[in-house]
């Protein structure tokens, strides 16, 4: 069993993703007041959980890390269900175990954070004392459909937000997880080659998105040339 996973994110009409470099809108509204229409759509999908990058993450709210003095990873790590006291959980993937944690919520929601199988017992300790919940995606912490399968049938999660960054969004689309793309569209432009766009697989894959069609569920102007895109992902099976 795995949730539904929709891939929410923002991007300028070029696909990038940095705010910053974006163009003004054109009458004189300030860029924040646009970015909020994504968020509030974002909530409008109704999802049990969402999550971003662990650069995201980093960047945004946890940027310290936690120092190891013990790095021994216990033999048979199982999941770990701290107490929920939000109707969402956050989640994160983190592949290194070193996120340190001021809190264990992010924006009020809980957090879950997907770790390796090789993570060490007192990162682990640490993360129980700050009643963060956790689970395992395979010794190096990249195999996803684990990581999905077991937010679902342990933790209950039936629907996914997937908010980016590039990074998380390729890995997502080239592991076939995700279910149905949710894009809105800032009426502005970046128009550098190397800014980050809405998915970037970093990997040996030539077509990370071999064997995916998208439908277009529905097409609607927002407010203020903001286009918000719905489409679903049909998936040939390739075995």
């Amino acid at each position: 069993m795995l949730p539904k996973i929709i891939c929410h994110i923002m991007s300028s009409v070029d696909g990038r993703l940095l705010t910053d470099r974006w163009t003004d809108p054109f009458n004189g509204q300030s860029k924040s007041e646009l970015m909020g229409v994504y968020a509030s759509i974002g909530r409008k999908l109704n999802t049990d959980a969402w999550m971003f990058g662990k650069n995201t993450l980093c960047e945004g709210f946890f940027p310290k890390q936690f120092h190891l003095r013990d790095t021994t990873p216990l033999s048979h790590p199982k999941p770990y269900i701290a107490s929920h006291t939000s109707d969402r959980l956050f989640a994160v993937i983190d592949p290194d175990a070193d996120i340190l944690y001021e809190s264990s919520t992010v924006r009020g929601d809980c957090i879950v954070t997907i770790l390796p199988e090789t993570a060490p017992a007192d990162y682990l300790d640490y993360l129980q004392k700050k009643d963060i919940s956790y689970l395992f995606a395979g010794a190096k912490g990249d195999d996803l459909r684990a990581a999905m399968q077991t937010l679902a049938e342990v933790f209950g999660v039936e629907s996914l937000s997937l908010q980016g960054g590039g990074i998380i969004n390729g890995a997502f689309l080239h592991a076939g997880l995700i279910d149905e793309l949710s894009l809105v569209v800032y009426p502005g432009i970046d128009g550098s080659a190397a800014s980050p766009s809405v998915f970037e697989y970093i990997g040996k894959e030539h077509l990370p998105a071999r064997g995916q069609s998208l439908e277009l569920l529905s097409a609607e102007t927002v407010q203020d040339g903001i286009v918000w895109l719905r489409y679903c992902f049909h998936k040939a099976d390739l075995t």
